[in-house]
């Protein structure tokens, strides 16, 4: 099945807390690729220059997110995020942010998915360090570990699918973000932000533009929430083809309070829960 909607609906409505450390792949030290912006499809730019984010990466240990996720008017499961614990890696400051998905059917194959995902990003800025994931979908067992250098610019890449490594390396000219720690990013983004950002992740990278598209209430379990609304298309380097998707971030919070994928079908997820941590 195409996976492009599942992993960027955890970019932009994130993941929760697995126990699981984080463990890093050998120093991305070999040669690597030669440094240009992502392949994309027609329909959509590549990304020479990203935006950065101008606010702080919330660190507030205990904030949770949960989100329902239904697909065509269906509902399929749970999408959370959690940020787990502050602490330090490799001598330096760092908060572990982590995820957890549980969708009884996912997008137009119907088949279960149930997973989880990290990032340890240094409390000295945007960028992770080192990131992991790990899911079951279609009796495959997925596993992804990376390594991040050079403020992002670099990684190491370890994915195993049934227990068989797959490395690869890559450098970018602008810096990348996994799945998890680009959620973070983006809550940290201008209110005004318009402009494009490069994650990675499936071995793969995902080129996604956004743009802000005015103001609107949505419904959330606390009752109508002003939001701004951001226009978004995105594709990995091995779509044939672009994906939009709209966004709704508290205006007074910066929370994502509701996402939309247009894809083979309609994927909608709707915060549930909202906790603050401390």
């Amino acid at each position: 099945m195409n996976q492009t909607p599942f992993m960027l609906v955890l970019t932009l409505l994130g993941a929760v807390p697995a126990s699981t450390p984080l463990v890093a792949p050998a120093n991305p030290a070999a040669r690597v690729r030669q440094v240009r912006p992502p392949r994309v499809p027609p329909g959509i730019a590549a990304c020479d220059h990203v935006i950065v984010p101008t606010g702080q990466l919330s660190r507030a240990s205990g904030e949770t997110l949960r989100y329902l996720v239904d697909v065509d008017g269906l509902s399929v499961g749970t999408i959370d995020f959690k940020i787990e614990r502050r602490g330090n890696y490799a001598g330096e400051p760092a908060t572990d942010y982590r995820s957890l998905f549980e969708l009884d059917a996912l997008v137009a194959a119907f088949v279960p998915v149930r997973g989880r995902a990290a990032s340890m990003v240094p409390d000295s800025g945007f960028w992770p360090t080192v990131a992991m994931s790990d899911y079951n979908l279609q009796g495959n067992v997925f596993e992804e570990e990376m390594l991040f250098g050079a403020d992002g610019k670099t990684l190491v890449s370890k994915r195993k699918k049934n227990g068989k490594l797959n490395e690869r390396r890559r450098r970018f000219s602008q810096p990348v973000f996994d799945f998890v720690s680009g959620f973070y990013a983006m809550r940290a983004m201008p209110v005004d932000m318009r402009g494009c950002s490069i994650l990675f992740g499936n071995q793969r990278a995902y080129t996604i533009w956004v743009e802000p598209d005015g103001e609107e209430e949505v419904s959330t379990p606390a009752g109508p929430r002003a939001a701004h609304r951001y226009r978004i298309r995105f594709a990995s380097e091995k779509s044939k083809r672009p994906y939009d998707a709209t966004l709704w971030v508290g205006i007074n919070n910066r929370v994502p309070y509701q996402a939309e994928i247009l894809g083979t079908s309609r994927l909608v997820a709707r915060i549930h829960m909202y906790e603050t941590g401390i």
